[in-house]
């Protein structure tokens, strides 16, 4: 029921005064303002926190220029009292003493009035200042026949960034009082006798302008429903600014999610969305996935992992250890083993080859005459000779660099090794004013122009060689000498300034498609930002980040890991191509390293064991 008060106010040019009403004050320029506080005897009487009196109205009489003319804290104070003004125009402000309404609680409404009076000579005026609620008002009612049949209720209400929550109680059934703001959301959430939780979330209580309005009054009514769906009526009524809300809940929640996998040969990748668990078990704790093959029949033991909850409703999970090109049959199960959601079936691929890296130890290199950007050239390839006329796995960036000369700043190595017989030595140099970094890489040089007169060059180069497998991790060996960075150009996130230590770069990547890198447009470089939104690359791995493993080893090489993290969105995928790169300078692509930045590697090889990391990209 609505609380208004009404302030009286009686402004006269009767010459009498509150304590002397029949003797005469000096002036004719003046009148007097009588004031009373009457209450709507019909309302409610509030329990208030300490301090706090929302009945207590205080008063502001204010002039033109705002000045305060008079002032109290209660109203009452005034009653019968006459108040002394100069002709003139003024404001009356009143509203609840103590508060500016501006925070959530219960039971601590706010109001607020104010009115325009002008005080003339010789007449007698009189007014009333309506109080009205000035916040925004919320309460529930709990169907008893729903708090017969459950545990608890937690209803909870809020605005859109949470500056303002209140949890109800379905025993303590204050009303709520928030400040005016764009909308407030409920959410219920019931735990039925048997301990099962079902939930409501951020329902949206607005008027019918889809806001919250000071005066609106949001009554949640909530009641028994026998399905595990939720029907949520609204009826308002604009005279009073009621918008009641009646939630049917549930005590039996439904059971339901949709499933998602993509496999391999060798393990899924099982995703559940739109996830709503019943039978005893929150969505907090207990569920699984369960796989077996559909050829072991109703009968066939499941094979358990625990999901992980990603987001609200979302869960993911690896299933390991499956068979090649065999049917399975999998689901979401809660700890009670009952099932969420329908039983779907999935089938593996067939049998990876796990194919090697190819001269994954740098065993093999050959010199031929090669076309440059200005002159053949003795150029340094890793390879054998047999394999150099269109089967080269690796190609370097000599090529470009031998423009002027055979310098070959990517060369084979007998000290330092890790094993066999060679390593590859990547040393990045100067040629004819331009910075040459020393690059390894699957794919092919395709071309380059030299500039000796602007002092500027260009490069085309095709990243990626056939490839068919999924590794989850390049394992490896390498030991860098760093020099110092004289730079060219660099992206906004680089981590090499002019005048400190140079960095190299080694990366792993899959592909469906060959990868054409033109260092004249940064748009084409495998950079992180590039790559995630690269529907082309399936997986990625760099050297740099915390999540790569790194030991010492002989020589003073490093023993490296990278984890390979495939795509979520294109888990499935079988990849054409595999990219790997090594630089000894991470940013040669922007002509930018250090003169005599030297690079070892030795010993790649692809890891298969395991379980792959997933990138949740885009």
């Amino acid at each position: 029921m609505k609380r208004i008060y009404h302030i009286i106010l009686v402004v006269t040019s009767i010459l009498f005064c509150a304590c002397q009403a029949d003797e005469n004050l000096v002036g004719e320029e003046t009148g007097y303002l009588r004031l009373s506080v009457n209450e709507d005897k019909g309302t409610n009487t509030r329990k208030v926190p300490d301090n706090y009196e929302p009945e207590q109205i205080a008063v502001q009489i204010v002039d033109a220029e705002n000045k305060v003319i008079e002032e109290t804290e209660d109203a009452e104070l005034w009653k019968g009292k006459a108040i002394e003004l100069p002709v003139g125009t003024y404001t009356i402000k009143a509203c609840s003493n103590g508060f500016d309404g501006k925070d959530a609680g219960f039971e601590i409404p706010y109001y607020t009035g104010n009115k325009e009076i002008k005080i003339t000579k010789g007449a007698e005026l009189k007014e009333t200042v309506t109080c009205t609620l000035a916040n925004v008002k919320v309460s529930a009612i709990y169907a008893q026949d729903l708090v017969d049949k459950v545990q608890s209720i937690a209803l909870q209400v809020y605005d859109e960034d949470k500056a303002y929550s209140l949890n109800f109680s379905q025993t303590d059934k204050k009303a709520a009082y928030f400040p005016v703001v764009d909308a407030l959301y409920a959410d219920i959430t019931i735990v039925n006798k048997e301990g099962t939780s079902h939930s409501l979330k951020a329902q949206k209580l607005c008027n019918t302008a889809g806001t919250v309005q000071a005066r609106d009054h949001y009554i949640l009514n909530l009641r028994l429903q026998s399905s595990g769906s939720s029907n949520i009526n609204v009826s308002v009524n604009p005279e009073t600014h009621e918008y009641s809300y009646t939630f049917n809940v549930s005590t039996v929640p439904s059971e339901n999610a949709t499933l998602t996998v993509k496999a391999w040969d060798r393990l899924a990748y099982l995703k559940a969305t739109d996830v709503v668990a019943g039978s005893g078990v929150s969505l907090e704790e207990g569920l699984q996935f369960q796989y077996r093959t559909v050829a072991s029949g109703a009968e066939g033991a499941w094979t358990k992992v625990d999901a992980t909850k990603e987001a609200e409703g979302v869960y993911t999970a690896l299933a390991t250890g499956l068979t090649a090109s065999t049917e399975y049959q999998y689901q979401l199960v809660n700890k009670e083993d009952a099932a969420i959601g329908d039983v779907k079936t999935f089938e593996t691929g067939a049998k990876d080859a796990q194919t090697p890296l190819t001269n994954g130890g740098f065993e093999d290199w050959s010199t031929h005459s090669a076309e440059t950007a200005l002159n053949p050239q003795s150029t340094v390839f890793p390879c054998s000779d047999a394999d150099y006329n269109g089967n080269m796995f690796w190609d370097t960036s000599n090529r470009g660099a031998n423009s002027t000369g055979s310098k070959n700043p990517t060369n084979s190595t007998e000290d330092p090794i890790v094993s066999g017989k060679y390593a590859a030595k990547l040393n990045s140099i100067s040629v004819a004013g331009q910075f040459a970094a020393a690059s390894l890489y699957t794919g092919q040089f395709v071309s380059a122009t030299l500039d000796i007169f602007s002092f500027s060059a260009t490069a085309l180069i095709d990243f990626g060689r056939s490839f068919t497998s999924h590794p989850i991790a390049l394992k490896g060996y390498y030991q860098y000498t760093p020099a110092k960075v004289t730079v060219g150009s660099l992206p906004e996130d680089a981590t090499v300034s002019a005048g400190g230590d140079d960095q190299c770069a080694i990366y792993i990547a899959l592909a469906k498609e060959i990868h054409r890198v033109d260092n004249t447009n940064t748009s084409t470089f495998l950079n992180l930002k590039n790559i995630e939104g690269d529907d082309n690359i399936i997986a990625y791995g760099t050297i740099e980040g915390d999540y790569v493993t790194e030991k010492n080893a002989k020589n003073g090489y490093k023993e490296f890991t990278i984890p390979l993290q495939y795509k979520e969105s294109q888990f499935g995928e079988t990849p054409k191509y595999i990219i790997v790169v090594c630089s000894a300078s991470k940013y040669g692509d922007y002509m930018t390293g250090g003169v005599g930045s030297t690079l070892y590697v030795d010993d790649f090889s692809l890891v298969y064991e395991g379980t792959p990391t997933i990138w949740k990209n885009k």
